[in-house]
């Protein structure tokens, strides 16, 4: 699994980020679409389509060898 870094984003005062396009377009990211947090070691967050959450889970096995 590839790591990217992306554009940096600015938290609003409602607690909200706004996902640079370059991010939705290569997610297909839509407007309505929901996302599932997922955070490691109260650290790094990242978002997840709720849609691709079993692939995702399955790419995150294999990368653990946890098969």
């Amino acid at each position: 699994m590839e790591l990217k870094m992306h554009n940096s984003v600015t938290v609003g005062a409602k607690g909200q980020v706004v996902i640079p396009k370059e991010v939705r377009d290569m997610l297909d990211i839509k407007e309505g679409d929901t996302l599932l947090t997922i955070t490691k070691y109260n650290k790094s967050v990242g978002f997840v389509k709720t849609e691709d959450v079993e692939e995702f889970i399955e790419l995150l096995k294999a990368e653990c060898h946890l098969d």
